[in-house]
This record gives structure tokens, sequence and C-alpha cells, in this order.
């Protein structure tokens, strides 16, 4: 696969890569998504990833209302469906199993806060929210 195939299916644009770190925007049903790849090269996205991210666009609304249900169930009395599901994370070093979504909270006093939830291969998600702050 090349990267405008990848963009193509992500419904993507703005690729921008520096060093170890690729991101791009894309439109998934509507809702643009940061793409964010950290600690790999081109050559590994497109040769590795496009299948992979083609299942998980395929599996994208449930994925979310996935999610969402970790969330829901750790913060019961917040509205999960108020969360900006905002990017789409992969990292080389494992910190997030295969990928991540990445839900936009808000501003808080120590920066933006985003609660990420992990999936594996198989697209098994992890219950453990994963809080970063920018």
């Amino acid at each position: 696969m090349k990267r405008e195939e990848l963009l193509y299916i992500c419904g993507g644009k703005d690729w921008h890569s520096n060093d170890d770190n690729i991101c791009f925007t894309g439109n998934v049903y509507g809702k643009e998504i940061n793409f964010d790849f950290s600690g790999y090269k081109e050559e590994e996205i497109v040769s590795d990833f496009g299948d992979f991210i083609e299942v998980i666009l395929k599996n994208f609304k449930q994925l979310d209302i996935v999610a969402r249900g970790i969330i829901k169930n750790q913060h019961k009395d917040e509205d999960v469906d108020i969360l900006e599901l905002s990017d789409i994370i992969f990292d080389k070093s494992g910190c997030y199993d295969i990928f991540a979504l990445g839900y936009r909270v808000g501003e808080t006093q120590a920066g933006e806060l985003y609660l990420l939830i992990k999936f594996d291969q198989n697209l098994l998600a992890d219950s453990d929210i994963v809080y970063e702050v920018y």
C-alpha cells in the first residue's frame, strides 16, 4: 500500500512527518479524527498498518461503543456521549497495546485532558483507562 492509498481509505489529508512521528487528519463517518503514529517510519505504516486500519475503520462504531462503555463503567456519573473521539493512536513502544482510541475531555488546570482506551490486534479493549494531559 502507498501513502496515497492509506490517506484515501481514511479520508485523510495533511500528512505530517518528523523523525519518528507521523500524523494525518482523517474523516471517519463524518468525524475528523487524528491518526498518530509514534516511533514508526512511513514505510512501516503503509506496509504494516494499511489492512489493519481498514479493519479498524470497518469496526469503528463498535469500537467507539465499547470504549465509551469502559469509560462509563469507571465514571458512572459522567455523560460519556459528550466526549469527543479525536484520535486513533499507534505507538511503537507498545504502551497502547496495538492502538488506542483517544477522547478529548477538555481543558483542566494541568492542560488538555484525554482518555485513551487501548485495543489489541484482535480489537479487544483493555478495561484500564489511560489518562493523558497535554
